[in-house]
């Protein structure tokens, strides 16, 4: 059986993805800025979706990727997107695809990152700076790139290592739990699909829930 789980978080500010143990991690982002000027910034009106997945098995295999119909979020990742232009990157570059190869780059986690919209494709390829398990501070740094991306009209999707393929973080200024919903709800799927919060889904157990009570969800997490 599939599961796929889709985490939500709206508002994020984009620096809350750096750990606070990172040393003045907060100050970075705002070279030459008083103390009292950055504490009362307005929040950043960031949404990001997580988009996981489990083929329950046997064998048991953990990645969106690694899903016996891969369909079950794709198409509706490609519904969600509309008919907005895409693009790619890969090795470094960054090229227009159309929606079928986008398809394959999802399905298959061959690319570093997608891009849904206009952009500019040296931001996304300063937003990526290369493979997604980079340290705290390279992370960091990216931040003003992909902000760039954002505030440009463009969303992204960055591949995100699991145990067996990938997952898929997806970032916006829009609100994206509520399309998102909808979009798969058009999609009907023999796949267990799931969407809940992000901040309850932190911990190992809980972003692993379909392990242990996915025939009694917890209140905070809605099958679709």
């Amino acid at each position: 059986m599939d599961v796929v789980k889709v985490f939500t978080e709206e508002p994020i500010g984009l620096e809350a993805l750096v750990p606070d143990t990172e040393p003045d991690a907060r100050q970075r982002d705002a070279p030459g800025m008083s103390l009292e000027a950055f504490l009362s910034r307005p929040p950043e009106p960031y949404a990001r979706a997580y988009i996981a997945g489990t083929f329950l098995g046997p064998p048991r295999r953990v990645g969106a990727t690694a899903l016996g119909d891969v369909d079950a979020w794709v198409r509706p990742l490609l519904d969600w997107a509309a008919a907005r232009p895409w693009s790619v990157l890969e090795d470094g570059m960054v090229r227009s695809v159309l929606e079928d190869e986008a398809s394959v780059v999802l399905a298959s986690g061959s690319g570093h990152a997608l891009a849904i919209g206009a952009l500019e494709g040296a931001d996304l390829v300063n937003a990526v700076s290369g493979e997604p398990e980079v340290g705290a501070s390279q992370r960091r740094d990216r931040l003003p790139a992909l902000r760039r991306v954002l505030e440009g009209g463009a969303s992204v999707l960055f591949r995100e290592p699991a145990f067996d393929g990938w997952d898929w973080s997806l970032f916006s200024t829009a609100p994206l739990r509520d399309d998102l919903v909808e979009a798969f709800r058009r999609h009907p799927s023999e796949a267990r699909r799931i969407v809940a919060p992000f901040q309850r889904a932190r911990g190992e157990h809980t972003f692993y829930l379909e392990q242990w009570t996915l025939d009694d969800l917890p209140e905070w997490a809605e099958e679709l």
